[in-house]
């Protein structure tokens, strides 16, 4: 593969899994966080 498919892909992964993280800690991520200081 020549080397800005290679840079378009990684972007685009990096992208995908940035939305995933953002998209889990609207969903989750405050409720873990509630629950992680109700057992400390």
């Amino acid at each position: 593969m020549k080397r800005p498919v290679v840079i378009a892909l990684v972007l685009g992964l990096g992208l995908v899994l940035a939305g995933l993280a953002w998209w889990g800690w609207q969903r989750g991520g405050l409720a873990l966080m509630q629950l992680g200081m109700g057992s400390c």
